[in-house]
C-alpha cells in the first residue's frame, strides 16, 4: 500500500466513505444536529447569548446549505444526480460536493482502497442504505457471492473520472455516498466561518456536528484540557457506573476527534456480526477484529475534521497490524492519534496522546471510586497480531446482541 502522505497536499488540502448523511433532528434551518458550547471565549471573554445565538443560526445555515447539495435523500441535490446518472453523462457540481470528490478520491488513492467514496451499491446490499432505515438490525444471510460480485463491479472508485469541476461515470451503477466523511466536512465548514468572523482573535470553544467534535483553543480553568471520553461499544455487557465510557483522552487541545465503532447499524448472523462499515477490497462489512477507531487530528491539518472522519473509517479495513502501522506514519509526519478496540478487548494507542482507561482517570479527575472496572487492557501496538480471538466477554456481547434480535 502506498504512505499516505507521499500525496498528504492533496489529500487533506481538499474534502467521503459508504453511510448516508443522517437527518437526525433540525436546528434551525438545518436537519442535521449540531452542538456549539456555552462557553464560547473570544480573547480571553465569553462572547454574549445573542452573539451566541447568531453564530448558531449561522452555522446551521451553512450546514443545511451543505446538506442541500450532498445527501442522496435529497432529490435534486449533487448526489442524488450523481447516483441517478448514465455511464458517459457529465455532472456539474457545487463547491461542496467538489471538495468531498477531491478529498474522498485523494483518500482512496493514498490508502490504496481502504477508503472509498463509491461504496453505494454495497451498503445498498448489505442493508444499510437509507432505504433500510429502521431495519438495519434485522438479521439476515448474506448476499450470493454473484451479487457481492455484481455490487464490486459497480463500487469502484476508478469509475469515478473526476476534474474538479465535472463527474462523469464509467458505469451506470456507481454511486457515491459521503456520510461517512460529511460530518467532519461540516465541522471544518463551522471552523471556517467561526474562524472568518473572529479573524486575528484566539477562539476557545467546543463543536460537534452528529458524532464527530471539534476542539478550538485550550480549555481554561482545567489542568486536564479538553478531555474526550471513548464510548464503550460493549456497555451492554459492562457492570457498573459510568457503563457508557470505556477510555479518556486527556490534555486535548486544537483538535478533531472521530470515531468509528461497530455497535452502531449493524446485525449478528449466526454468531458473527456484520457492520455497516464496509471492507472495499471484501465487498462485505469488516472482520478485521477490530471494534472501534478513535482518531485525533491536529487543527492544524486542513480539513481535520474530514480527515479524522475518513481516517477512522479506513482502520477497519485493514489487517489490525497494518491498520496500526498506518497510523503510526500519520502520527509521525503530521501529529494524528489513534485508539484502536479490538475484539479481544485489548486497545492500541497510537501517536502522542494521553489516553487512559477508566479506573486511571479517576484519579486524574479526583473522583477515585467512581468506576467499579475497567473494561479494556491497553496493549503494546508492536505485540498486535492479525488474528484477533475474541474474548469471552466479547462472545457474550454477540450472543446477547443476536438473542436481542430474535426477541425482537
Amino acid at each position: 500500500m502506498r504512505n499516505l502522505f507521499h500525496t498528504a497536499a492533496a489529500f487533506f488540502l481538499c474534502a467521503a466513505c459508504i453511510l448516508p448523511l443522517c437527518a437526525c433532528g433540525a436546528k434551525g434551518d438545518s436537519f442535521v444536529e449540531f452542538s456549539l458550547s456555552e462557553a464560547f471565549f473570544v480573547d480571553g471573554s465569553a462572547i454574549s447569548a445573542a452573539e451566541h445565538r447568531a453564530l448558531e443560526k449561522d452555522i446551521a445555515a451553512l450546514l443545511a446549505e451543505i446538506e442541500e447539495q450532498i445527501s442522496p435523500e435529497r432529490e435534486g441535490s449533487d448526489v442524488a444526480r450523481i447516483n441517478a446518472a448514465a455511464a458517459g453523462e457529465p455532472i456539474g457540481v457545487g463547491e461542496h460536493t467538489a471538495a468531498l470528490l477531491t478529498l474522498g478520491l485523494s483518500l482512496a488513492e493514498g490508502t490504496g482502497g481502504a477508503f472509498s467514496p463509491a461504496l453505494y451499491a454495497l451498503t445498498d446490499l448489505w442493508g444499510f442504505s437509507p432505504r433500510f432505515e429502521g431495519s438495519y438490525g434485522v438479521s439476515r444471510p448474506s448476499p450470493s457471492d454473484e451479487a457481492v460480485a455484481a455490487a464490486l463491479a459497480d463500487s469502484e472508485y476508478a469509475s469515478l473520472s473526476w476534474d474538479g469541476e465535472t463527474l462523469v461515470k464509467a458505469r451506470g451503477g456507481t454511486k457515491v455516498d459521503f456520510g461517512g466523511i460529511a460530518k467532519g466536512y461540516m465541522t471544518d465548514a463551522a471552523v471556517r466561518l467561526i474562524g472568518e468572523r473572529y479573524a486575528g482573535k484566539s477562539v476557545q470553544c467546543t463543536l460537534t456536528v452528529m458524532s464527530d467534535s471539534v476542539l478550538l483553543g485550550e480549555k481554561s480553568g482545567s489542568a486536564l484540557g479538553y478531555t474526550a471520553g471513548i464510548e464503550n461499544p460493549r456497555a451492554a455487557v459492562t457492570e457498573g457506573a459510568g457503563a457508557s465510557q470505556a477510555l479518556f483522552a486527556a490534555g486535548l487541545s486544537d483538535v478533531s476527534v472521530s470515531t468509528s465503532a461497530d455497535n452502531y447499524r449493524f446485525y449478528v448472523y449466526d454468531g458473527t456480526i456484520y457492520k455497516h462499515i464496509l471492507n472495499p477490497s471484501a465487498g462485505a462489512p469488516s472482520q478485521n477484529g477490530v471494534i472501534s477507531v478513535t482518531v485525533f487530528v491536529p487543527n492544524a491539518v486542513p480539513n481535520a475534521g474530514a480527515a479524522a472522519d475518513a481516517l477512522s473509517t479506513a482502520g477497519f479495513c485493514m489487517p489490525l497490524t497494518e491498520a496500526l502501522a498506518f497510523y503510526a506514519a500519520q502520527a509521525e509526519a503530521l501529529g494524528v492519534g489513534a485508539v484502536v478496540i479490538a475484539a479481544d478487548w485489548r486497545y492500541y494507542v497510537v501517536g502522542e496522546y494521553t489516553v487512559v482507561g477508566r479506573t486511571e482517570y479517576d484519579g486524574m479527575a479526583g473522583s477515585e471510586g467512581y468506576f467499579s472496572e475497567e473494561v479494556f487492557t491497553r496493549a503494546d501496538p508492536a505485540d498486535a497480531r492479525d488474528a484477533v480471538e475474541p474474548a469471552d466477554r466479547e462472545r457474550e456481547y454477540i450472543a446477547r446482541m443476536e438473542e436481542g434480535q430474535a426477541c425482537a
